[in-house]
């Protein structure tokens, strides 16, 4: 899967990168995937960074459908503070990433910030201690 992740520090940190051009059935899998992990527990924070142009096959439109489809979801997703980390040159990712951020806001009791630079968003989630290999 061109999204990987990890759960880290006993189910409270999900770290989760996207390598790879995404298609929008690879970011719906993945949101379905970690969004019913049984191994994440709360409070969960997220950092998921996005590679340079993986995101550049992806629309607003297979954000619309993560959200629609987790509403649908009989077990909800764990509300979670979610950094999302974004190359400084992928315009396109950073356009999806504030759609997804407003979108999120409005229907989730979740907390979503878009950073360009790693270390920021791990000190914002309060995970800079957190060993991710």
């Amino acid at each position: 899967m061109p999204i990987t992740y990890k759960v880290l520090d006993d189910g409270h940190f999900l770290c989760a990168t996207a390598s790879a051009p995404l298609s929008a059935d690879d970011f719906v899998e993945y949101e379905m995937a970690h969004a019913a992990d049984e191994r994440i527990k709360p409070p969960v924070s997220e950092l998921f960074e996005i590679k340079h142009d993986s995101c550049k096959d992806i629309s607003k439109e297979e954000f619309l459908e993560v959200l629609e489809r987790r509403n649908e979801m009989l077990k909800k997703p764990t509300p979670h503070r979610l950094a999302i980390v974004i190359h400084y040159a992928d315009s396109h990712a950073w356009d999806l990433a504030k759609f997804y951020e407003g979108m999120v806001l409005l229907h989730n009791p979740e907390s979503v910030v878009l950073f360009g630079d790693i270390q920021l968003a791990r000190i914002w989630l309060g995970v800079e201690e957190v060993q991710v290999e």
